[in-house]
């Protein structure tokens, strides 16, 4: 058999979709399975878990709770909560599955543009590049990014000709989709702007007038609102209009800018920023250079990268360059490089992208196993059970608290809250008062972090000096565990007199 012969058996063979999907599901479980089970992959998702627990024992997110991420993340994480012991292994099954629905989702919209292959290739690299990048668990880009790929090939789809829906009707679908989305994260509202605009434009280009390219924005918009309208909806009817809105519209503007921990940790974030333009600055360097690759599919072509851009200007506008934040920018990312398959020389661009992004997601799941994994949680209740009370955590992984039985001691039990400066005007409260009013409770045990907390440019010395003077005088330590890599560790602190 010709080399020919055998890679055009080979690229028949990658078209369908049941080997594809195959190869994508094998490729999800192989960038994940180091760290599955493990309860400290990433302090956010195990927040999610506390407050989705607390919702099934009847508190209600920022009233009894507080937070201002958007409530959809919450009840998804209530979902997971009902697995009980099990509920790490259910939210990180559920979060593989829709890294891999969304895999296939970049599949397709990649065909669309680019052989066989290089669509095969931007699905593989999407689930390499989330798990070296903080998303080998659940954060919420790995639940919404398959919203928004939806989205994307609905449009897609329309603009290639194999639609069945009408322009109006693809934008309808497209639009509820990002309001859906919206309820997992805000920030997708960049990206949710850029489409609605390309489908105003699209609608005129078509021949429609300018009276109906208005009447179909207004029904677009307001389908993307009808999710976030609901729950603001529902909660003035609760007599508590006031709790959502401070938490899911005007602290955010209330933080301050979020400093680096330290030098080391400002110089990665600058190394990150100037890595997630790299990618996007070669992938569009080489698109540009071999433009005939997609020569026959050129508005779709453009309508992608612009896709690209606007995601990285959403990434950018937040000056926060940590890995997670650039979970959202994969997607199109990928997908818009995925022609470069097309030539021996720009494949190997995507090649380089593919091995660079396994060796870091490999080095990246080994460190989280070696800083903590399960048994570091199990040593850490059998301490905070011997015996059994309430328990303050002030800066440590949330998921401890999540584990063992819970003292309502503040509606602020995120350790990312009175722990930092950048909450210190956001949180509509005083957190030196709210720490105060925590210890007068006299929780039996106290959660502290094992790094080097007194250095930390982003501490709250406020709260973190009211907390030290009452460990001196009221707490000893029981037991530590050293922080490893990204990893903090924690000290556990019991109340002795």
């Amino acid at each position: 058999m010709s080399y020919n012969s055998f890679r055009d058996r080979l690229a028949r063979s990658l078209d369908s979709k049941y080997v594809a999907y195959s190869l994508l599901f094998v490729m999800a479980i192989l960038t994940r399975f180091m760290v599955f089970g493990n309860p400290f992959i990433f302090a956010d998702e195990e927040f999610y878990m506390l407050v989705g627990g607390r919702m099934l024992h009847g508190e209600l997110p920022y009233v009894d709770i507080w937070d201002r991420k958007p409530i959809g993340i919450f009840l998804l994480y209530e979902l997971f909560h009902l697995f009980g012991p099990y509920r790490i292994w259910a939210y990180q099954a559920i979060a593989l599955l829709s890294a891999w629905a969304t895999s296939i989702l970049c599949m397709k919209v990649a065909r669309l543009i680019a052989p066989v292959g290089g669509a095969l290739c931007a699905g593989c690299l999407y689930l390499v590049w989330i798990a070296n990048s903080q998303g080998c668990g659940g954060q919420t880009p790995i639940f919404y990014n398959l919203l928004v790929v939806w989205a994307i090939l609905l449009v897609a789809r329309f603009m290639a000709g194999q639609a069945r829906l009408t322009l109006f009707q693809t934008g309808a679908g497209v639009m509820l989709l990002f309001g859906i989305a919206l309820q997992l994260k805000t920030s997708v509202v960049f990206e949710g702007i850029y489409v609605g605009l390309f489908l105003m434009g699209l609608t005129y280009r078509r021949g429609g007038t300018l009276k109906q390219v208005m009447g179909h924005t207004i029904i677009w918009c307001g389908l993307a609102l009808v999710p976030t309208l609901a729950v603001m909806l529902f909660y003035a009817l609760d007599g508590h209009f006031q709790e959502w809105w401070f938490a899911n519209t005007v602290s955010i503007f209330l933080k301050k800018p979020i400093p680096a921990a330290s030098l080391h940790q400002w110089l990665h974030n600058v190394y990150w920023c100037l890595v997630m333009l790299g990618i996007l600055l070669g992938t569009t360097v080489l698109r540009f250079l071999f433009r005939k690759q997609t020569a026959h599919c050129q508005p779709l072509s453009l309508f992608l990268g612009g896709w690209a851009w606007t995601a990285f200007a959403g990434f950018a506008l937040f000056n926060t360059f940590t890995k997670h934040y650039s979970l959202p920018l994969y997607p199109a990312f990928f997908i818009t490089a995925a022609p470069l398959w097309a030539s021996p020389f720009s494949r190997l661009w995507l090649v380089l992208l593919l091995v660079w992004g396994g060796i870091r997601t490999y080095d990246t799941e080994k460190k989280i196993n070696r800083a903590s994994d399960l048994s570091t949680l199990r040593q850490a209740v059998s301490r905070l059970s011997s015996p059994v009370g309430c328990v303050f955590n002030y800066d440590t992984p949330d998921i401890l608290l999540d584990s063992v039985p819970y003292c309502h001691l503040t509606r602020f039990p995120f350790s990312a809250h009175l722990s930092t400066d950048t909450e210190r005007n956001a949180l509509g409260i005083d957190p030196v008062q709210e720490t105060e009013a925590i210890l007068a409770q006299k929780p039996l045990y106290i959660l502290l972090s094992a790094d080097d907390t007194e250095h930390d440019m982003s501490i709250n010395r406020d709260t973190y000096a009211v907390l030290t003077r009452e460990l001196k005088q009221h707490y000893e330590m029981i037991y530590e565990h050293p922080p490893r890599y990204a990893f903090s560790g924690f000290i556990i602190y019991r109340r002795i007199r």
